[in-house]
């Protein structure tokens, strides 16, 4: 072996490490993850120029410089016309870029695939840890009397997390139980690890009361019967492949008894917010009380901005309830004009797009539903990935596309690395083994 050849090897390695301390620090120690995040994408650097025939080919490596850049002249654009945002437009560039550096995970995964479950795994501890580390203990005695709490978090962003980590535990959980220590099987620290996530995430999301993540569960084991089906179904298959569950319903059967159960345990929200909806007089305003009447009002606030200015949109950093609104750049009513700046998003990604980016930014956004259409289709194909992290993968991916029809986080640190981590470990499929046969 060269000197080169070792040199590369060290360098893989110590990204692969910084890439399992990024999985584990995520949720628990964000600015330890952010200076890992940084090193990995420094170190990604380094391999463009060695890799320039074969990174000026992949769609996912396109489409983050085109939206670095797209995103840059919209924000000069945005700060020109509104100064005072200035500030925010710059800090929108990474904000809104960031979730594309998937490909950086992506990029050192594709050497090693069998660091996924590693990484996968270190993340779920992470999430309890960060979560354990956050907490208030002292409120115990609140949540047992039906206290909301959001774990030091955001409610919604901490349950979407704890839903697709308790989807992944019944994913598995074959794989959990059977857990192996030093080549010897270990059934008992198994189940422990287990029971102990499952009954820990499970109090989680019921704390959290979140109706979103309880919906979500809900259509991740309606997708999980409909991949049962495909299997039964399944005409020749890839190479590799074998049957979606090997033919047991348990875990779609327990996903749906869940989601079912927290729709009872917010019952009480629920009827509330139905309550409200259903009083509210034919022809008035909608009162900016629940849920449902909050994101049907910030509805229209949204569309009104997206009909101003519907090509560009107002800018990366420009935040239409918080500015557009209040400084009355866009026409809305005198009702909106008072009560839609008490939220500060519009609650729905696809809207904040329209109203940032405009058109461009719905262009952007099919451009990554291909990409991810495409590294999809791999996944399915690809020997090295087998059904259970098929089936997880499609099912956060289905759980992550709900999650931003409700709530917007895709800027802030909780979602943004939920993409660019989720999201990498699915393109890491997309990249052909046969590339690294020069061992770089």
């Amino acid at each position: 072996m060269t000197y080169l050849d070792t040199f590369l090897t060290k360098k893989s390695n110590f990204a692969q490490v910084l890439l399992l301390i990024f999985a584990f620090s995520a949720w628990s120690l964000t600015g330890l993850a952010n200076i890992a995040l940084a090193l990995l994408v420094l170190l990604f650097l380094t391999e463009v120029p060695g890799h320039w025939h074969q990174l000026r080919r992949e769609p996912a490596f396109l489409l983050l410089g085109c939206v670095l850049v797209i995103t840059s002249i919209l924000a000069v654009r945005a700060a020109w016309l509104f100064p005072t945002t200035a500030k925010e437009q710059w800090l929108g560039i990474s904000a809104w870029v960031a979730p594309f550096l998937f490909i950086v995970p992506a990029w050192w995964l594709r050497r090693e695939p069998r660091l996924v479950m590693p990484v996968l795994a270190l993340a779920g501890f992470g999430l309890v840890f960060g979560v354990l580390r956050k907490t208030d203990w002292t409120l115990v005695p609140q949540f047992l009397q039906g206290m909301r709490y959001d774990f030091g978090f955001t409610a919604v962003g901490i349950a979407f997390l704890a839903a697709v980590a308790l989807v992944g535990l019944l994913v598995f959980r074959t794989r959990i139980i059977d857990l192996k220590v030093r080549g010897h099987a270990r059934p008992l620290i198994g189940w422990i690890i287990w029971f102990s996530g499952f009954s820990f995430l499970l109090a989680v999301l019921t704390i959290t009361q979140s109706r979103g993540a309880a919906v979500g569960m809900a259509i991740a084991g309606l997708v999980y019967g409909g991949l049962q089906w495909r299997s039964r179904h399944w005409e020749g298959g890839s190479p590799g492949y074998r049957p979606v569950m090997g033919g047991t319903l348990i875990p779609i059967a327990l996903i749906t008894i869940l989601a079912a159960l927290l729709f009872w345990s917010i019952q009480g929200r629920e009827m509330e917010d139905s309550q409200i909806l259903m009083n509210e007089g034919e022809g008035s305003e909608l009162s900016y009380t629940g849920s449902i009447n909050i994101r049907l009002n910030l509805l229209q606030v949204g569309l009104a901005a997206f009909s101003q200015a519907p090509l560009l949109g107002f800018g990366p950093g420009t935040s239409t309830t918080e500015f557009l609104v209040p400084e009355q750049v866009i026409g809305v009513g005198n009702y909106h004009q008072i009560h839609a700046p008490e939220h500060s998003h519009l609650h729905n990604v696809a809207l904040e797009i329209l109203a940032r980016f405009g058109l461009v930014g719905a262009l952007i956004a099919l451009l990554l539903a291909w990409v991810m259409r495409s590294a999809y289709q791999r996944l399915w194909r690809d020997p090295r990935a087998d059904s259970d992290l098929r089936v997880f993968l499609t099912l956060s991916g289905v759980m992550l596309i709900f999650f931003c029809l409700y709530d917007f986080r895709l800027v802030n640190v909780d979602l943004r690395f939920f993409c660019i981590l989720f999201l990498g470990v699915l393109y890491c499929f997309q990249f052909d083994p046969l590339a690294n046969k020069d061992g770089h």
